[in-house]
């Protein structure tokens, strides 16, 4: 004796259709969390490079006008942030590569006579 369930249990529980619209809407749904993280830690990013790169300008390049920065992946020194000062001439002149995670560059220890002294 066989129940009516019993025979329909070899077709699946949702259609070819139903299937490929639940992966859209799962897939946009994936994205609409994942992009704001996204979007955040690069304004993050960006914001602490900005401030990492005026800093730096300051620092070692008192002729300069202004800096900038700019994320590059193949930049001398590897992928991150590249830090520029902007000149009277209209050149950019590249002063440091600040990382992926941006921070100032440390200045160079004093010699062990300068720290005697």
């Amino acid at each position: 004796m066989t129940d009516a369930a019993d025979e329909h249990d070899d077709r699946p529980v949702r259609g070819p259709r139903r299937q490929r619209i639940l992966r859209v809407v799962v897939l946009v749904a994936l994205c609409a969390l994942v992009l704001p993280l996204v979007l955040s830690l690069a304004s993050v990013a960006h914001a602490a490079a900005s401030r990492a790169c005026a800093i730096t300008v300051s620092r070692y390049d008192a002729s300069a006008t202004g800096s900038r920065v700019t994320f590059d992946l193949f930049g001398p020194g590897g992928a991150g942030w590249l830090c520029f000062a902007d000149q009277q001439a209209g050149d950019d002149r590249l002063l440091a590569n600040l990382g992926m995670i941006p921070a100032v560059p440390r200045e160079p220890l004093p010699d062990s006579d300068e720290r005697d002294a």
